[in-house]
């Protein structure tokens, strides 16, 4: 495999552990938010009804615990590639995504607030400073 190819493989992989990251977590948050909203409403009676409502939330959870699986998946062939130092950090885009997500997705709708989205924006700040490449310092 030729130097270039190697390092589209790695990008891609950190991209997926991150992005895969953010959608299993906000997978998660949806089927347990309508898990909950159910429950309020059903007094947890097993009917066929009650069963039939609960798909979407167990769909979104098990959909949720999916990509969170695979972004494990994504995150063991980043460890391979790139030195922790610099690749951990990067897991904080995560954290915007889901963020960002909550936000304007309308199944979550969480509040987007100044303090919110200052601390947000810190995150990006702080990413984009610790992952600055030092190539003396690179493997």
């Amino acid at each position: 495999m030729s130097a270039r190819s190697t390092r589209w493989v790695s990008v891609a992989c950190l991209l997926c552990a991150i992005v895969l990251s953010a959608a299993g977590q906000l997978g998660m948050k949806a089927g347990m938010q309508e898990l909950h909203r159910l429950t309020a409403i059903h007094e947890f009676a097993l009917t066929n009804a009650a069963l039939t409502a609960f798909w979407p939330a167990l769909l979104w959870t098990a959909g949720g615990l999916a990509a969170y699986g695979l972004s494990l998946l994504a995150w063991l062939a980043v460890l391979v590639r790139y030195p922790l130092h610099y690749a951990y950090p990067l897991l904080g885009l995560s954290y915007v995504l889901v963020y960002a997500g909550a936000t304007h997705w309308a199944l979550l709708m969480e509040s987007a607030t100044a303090t919110r989205t200052t601390g947000t924006l810190l995150i990006l700040v702080g990413v984009a400073l610790v992952s600055l490449r030092d190539k003396r310092k690179m493997r």
